[in-house]
């Protein structure tokens, strides 16, 4: 089945963009020829052509400033904006088990990139008066594991 979603020259910023479900999204935006930025700590090993790769740690304030900066410079603006970034390091065992540092971590990694992007990046969606963010979030949001993920299920939930 073919169609088409009228996304040609649209700029289209993915976090998570170079692992499961966000590589996947940057693919389909490149086939669909919208033009496509991500980022990772690290450069993917083998790039897909025509993708912007931001190399930046979004779980900081600094990371995702640097994205945003980046796009914003050689674009001047995005229509769509895609927040697929997530993951958890929090050890099993319980809400007694989560340290303060196990919470922070889960909110920087899950939520805190969205917040800071759609903040830096929705003003000149505003002023063009146009465009698009997507949350992608997770069904622990509502069906957490107590036992492993509840902090990453409350980041989720939050998003």
């Amino acid at each position: 089945m073919s169609f088409d979603l009228q996304l040609t020259g649209l700029r289209a910023v993915v976090t998570g963009g170079t692992l499961g479900l966000g590589a996947a999204v940057v693919n389909f935006l490149v086939e669909a020829d919208a033009r496509v930025a991500t980022s990772a700590r690290t450069l993917p090993a083998q790039p897909v052509a025509g993708v912007m790769y931001v190399a930046a740690d979004l779980s900081t304030a600094e990371g995702t400033q640097q994205l945003a900066q980046t796009v914003l410079q050689e674009w001047g603006g995005v229509d769509i904006l895609i927040n697929v970034l997530g993951g958890s390091n929090t050890p099993g065992g319980g809400f007694a088990a989560i340290s303060d540092a196990h919470w922070f971590a889960e909110l920087n990694l899950n939520l805190m990139p969205a917040v800071r992007l759609d903040r830096a990046l929705l003003p000149t969606m505003l002023v063009q008066g146009s465009g698009v963010v997507i949350h992608v979030s997770s069904i622990q949001r509502v069906l957490p594991l107590s036992e492993s993920t509840t902090a990453y299920a409350a980041a989720k939930g939050a998003l």
